[in-house]
């Protein structure tokens, strides 16, 4: 997030090697930027998380799992569970199960006890994902 110029200025910079976590689009860019001087690159690009629920699966740890790990850290971290593909032949069940879960967890200030859903790292992340909840909503 930004503008870039932080991040051009350091795949010119005297470094041996650099890491970076983010989209896929950056990533290129900063891989093209540091080939020319042959440094180490670490790059953690675009992940989007799925979760697979089988019939066979202990559906409440699965529901209980799905919410934790969507939610931690608010689904702010690279390997935050973003989609959950589910046999047909439970979906109403884990559904249900998904809903019972997230309906006891609270947001608050993420160092308050109690709370299990902090804030956003930015305005701008908070932006972006009420833009994807108010799609998701408006799609049906």
């Amino acid at each position: 997030q930004g503008d870039g110029k932080v991040g051009a200025m350091l795949t010119q910079a005297d470094l041996q090697m650099m890491a970076m976590t983010g989209s896929s689009a950056t990533g290129r860019k900063i891989m093209e930027a540091c080939a020319s001087g042959l440094k180490r690159l670490v790059l953690e690009l675009g992940g989007k998380d799925p979760m697979i629920v089988f019939a066979d699966a202990d559906l409440k740890l699965a529901a209980q799992d799905a919410v934790t790990f969507s939610v931690t850290n608010c689904g702010q971290v690279c390997c935050a569970v973003e989609r959950v593909y589910v046999e047909k032949s439970v979906k109403a069940e884990f559904e249900a199960l998904c809903a019972e879960t997230a309906k006891t967890y609270t947001a608050g200030p993420g160092m308050e006890e109690g709370s299990k859903i902090g804030p956003m790292v930015s305005a701008m992340q908070r932006d972006l994902v009420k833009a994807q909840v108010d799609s998701a909503i408006e799609g049906g």
